[in-house]
């Protein structure tokens, strides 16, 4: 098992690298903003509107993040249609379309983090974007993605395989979700066929 303070440091690794992108499109916009001429006011539209994207992008990431990396205090459950609000924005700016499938009741906060981080974990597969499709089997999640030029990164691959292996930043969330299932006796795994990757918890 990874020690739980390396573990923390990648998880914020990941967390950096993930918001350092909307961060410096807001950045990028106030700078042209302050730059622009009093009677350019076509730069100063198109400036607006990128610091209106990319703040809308950072909530998104940012709201996203504290339900996968959040500490969960309570037993108190959301809707599946209330997680895929959640999931949807994040995906959305990787060119994932999210569908949901099966029923829509609520599920444990701790169930729904599992699903955030598997579906961080598996957008990894999908490096031109595609189709994520949740489902919530019981009180588990099962994510399976399908696009163009899909596949298992080998550093997924060897994290699944290989409980006890060090993860990197990239790895992390898998590493996150293996700590965390243990205790209910459950494990991750990966699968890859000519239509897409399945991740589940067995």
């Amino acid at each position: 098992m990874t020690d739980p303070l390396t573990l923390a440091g990648l998880l914020c690794s990941r967390l950096c690298h993930d918001l350092v992108g909307p961060v410096g499109a807001v950045v990028n916009g106030v700078e042209l903003l302050a730059d622009a001429d009093e009677d350019d006011d076509e730069l100063r539209d198109q400036s607006i509107a990128l610091i209106g994207e990319s703040a809308a992008e950072l909530s998104a990431r940012l709201r996203f993040f504290r339900l996968a990396f959040g500490a969960v205090h309570d037993d108190g459950a959301i809707t599946v249609d209330e997680l895929a609000g959640l999931v949807a924005p994040v995906m959305q700016g990787r060119r994932i379309a999210l569908a949901i499938e099966g029923g829509r009741d609520g599920v444990p906060r701790a169930r729904a983090r599992l699903a955030a981080l598997m579906a961080l974990a598996a957008a990894d597969c999908l490096p031109r974007g595609g189709r994520m499709v949740l489902v919530f089997e019981g009180d588990l999640p099962r994510i399976r993605v399908s696009g163009d030029r899909f596949a298992l990164p080998a550093s997924h691959a060897a994290a699944l395989a290989d409980a006890g292996a060090e993860p990197e930043a990239r790895t992390a969330p898998l590493a996150l979700v293996l700590h965390l299932a243990a205790p209910l006796g459950r494990r991750l795994v990966a699968a890859a066929d000519e239509a897409g990757v399945d991740f589940r918890l067995v």
